[in-house]
């Protein structure tokens, strides 16, 4: 039997929108910012909606999925002392656990 994802994952945007995967000048994949970024995203273990209070774009992360080094866009919210980390490598974005 053949894992597939569920209909949900298939349909959500890629980083739930908040970022644009781009291509390098060297092929390689980058992190954008989106214009039309949504206010909120749910939480990945209630669905509740989270409101996003900043996104910023690094030139240096590491993404904690796939150690990939390199440039990603960071998720923090209002309330919440968690972060996500948006991986242009691995195409996923990464919770991290608050202070």
């Amino acid at each position: 039997m053949v894992a597939t994802p569920d209909a949900e994952a298939l349909e959500a945007p890629l980083f739930h929108g908040l970022f644009e995967l781009r291509t390098g000048a060297a092929g390689e994949a980058l992190i954008a910012s989106n214009a039309a970024a949504p206010r909120t995203i749910p939480d990945p273990a209630t669905g509740r909606p989270l409101k996003v209070a900043s996104l910023e774009l690094s030139e240096h992360g590491v993404c904690p999925a796939c150690t990939r080094h390199g440039a990603g866009g960071y998720v923090s919210f209002v309330s919440d002392l968690r972060l996500a980390f948006a991986c242009p490598g691995c195409r996923t974005l990464v919770w991290l656990a608050g202070a």
